[in-house]
């Protein structure tokens, strides 16, 4: 028994400290007669069995420990992509996509921090302090996400396909071809401005709450870009949780942005605005998600709608998708496209996974532009 007891004291202890202090430990219980010189050596090489005998997702989080608490912590994650297209000038591609570092933490229990930074096409994509008094109220200033969408939450660690939807890349400040900020400022911005955000969460159930709300001022340039007029503009969003892992909800936009219309040379202000419906559900094995945003754009009236459903074959590691994406910039002549996603995903180590998509797109005669096939494999990682 006192053997057993002395065992577990020394586990914890060898947990906690370094090797050359855990010897010194056993050394000291020798010489006060509490354990024998053999039985020492026992618990050592038990120990030490025990240490070899750990998993990597073990081994890997107490580095992880050693360098992270709860004041700073480092991460970081990456895509590594290969594209093919039967219509682009060159059909097939292979490049890194993105490469995020990020720098998180709390100064207390009421004040949180984050920096983000994108290595790939260098930029500073998020810097911002926050202030929490309770789960009710939080107040968030810097440059972040704003609260535009559900999809746009999702960073491309977490997306469950290789691309953002057509719909969110043009109609929510990305990198899509119609994306009126990309245009403003030539980058793409994740969704992200500068501003000062108040979010929360109310009304408690029983192991949810009914209603989460988001509301803030921004920038409206993107990220790392200056002020262009005298406008600010407001994004809100309002959800409603009636069961657990079901939302619905929706949201506005009211903005402007400076950029050259189509066959205009002349940079000028106009319009940006944005309505949109939300909802997702969660499960352990299943998600799914769906969202309609109209826009306008300068006068030029836009419209999106998606709808994305994924099942985990093995739970945590292998899962598959369907996805349908209908994107129309420009209702008055309907120049519309219909994007239709595969794809699969398959988890090797925890935030680290192989994607493989495949989408066909069907263009109307309005877009002018050939119907396409497009597969895309990515390599990701995460620490």
């Amino acid at each position: 028994m006192k053997k057993i007891f002395v065992l577990i004291i020394f586990c914890l202890s060898f947990s906690t400290f370094y090797a050359q202090e855990s010897d010194e430990l056993l050394k000291k219980l020798v010489e006060k007669n509490v354990l024998t010189q053999s039985e020492a050596d026992e618990i050592k090489k038990e120990a030490a069995n025990k240490e070899q005998k750990a998993t990597l997702p073990q081994k890997v989080e107490k580095v992880r420990q050693a360098f992270n608490t709860p004041y700073m912590q480092f991460g970081g994650n990456g895509q590594f992509m290969y594209r093919y297209s039967d219509v682009d000038k060159i059909h097939n591609d292979f490049k890194a996509k993105n490469l995020f570092i990020s720098v998180s933490g709390k100064l207390n229990d009421s004040f949180r921090y984050g920096f983000l930074l994108e290595m790939v096409n260098p930029s500073v994509q998020e810097f911002w302090g926050e202030w929490t008094a309770a789960k009710e109220f939080n107040f968030k200033v810097g440059q972040f996400k704003s609260p535009f969408t559900l999809e746009s939450q999702y960073v491309p660690a977490t997306l469950e396909t290789a691309a953002y939807s057509r719909t969110i890349s043009n109609l929510v400040g990305y990198a899509g071809e119609d994306d009126v900020l990309k245009k403003q400022n030539n980058k793409n911005n994740f969704g992200r401005d500068a501003g000062a955000m108040i979010s929360g969460e109310l009304f408690p159930m029983e192991k949810h709450n009914l209603l989460q709300y988001s509301a803030g001022v921004f920038q409206g340039t993107g990220v790392t870009t200056g002020e262009t007029n005298n406008a600010k503009d407001f994004a809100g969003m309002l959800l409603l949780q009636p069961v657990q892992g079901l939302r619905v909800g929706g949201g506005v936009y009211f903005g402007q942005a400076s950029y050259a219309k189509a066959g205009e040379t002349v940079i000028s202000d106009h319009v940006r605005d944005r309505w949109y419906v939300s909802a997702d559900y969660k499960s352990e094995r299943f998600n799914a998600r769906a969202e309609w945003i109209n826009g306008n754009d300068g006068g030029i009236e836009k419209e999106g709608v998606y709808a994305m459903g994924l099942y985990y074959l093995v739970p945590k590691k292998l899962n598959a998708l369907l996805k349908a994406d209908y994107y129309n910039r420009n209702k008055d002549i309907n120049s519309e496209v219909i994007d239709y996603t595969v794809g699969i995903n398959y988890y090797f180590y925890p935030q680290c996974r192989v994607q493989l998509n495949y989408t066909y797109s069907d263009y109307s005669n309005k877009w002018d532009a050939q119907n396409s096939n497009v597969v895309i494999a990515q390599l990701q990682i995460a620490f």
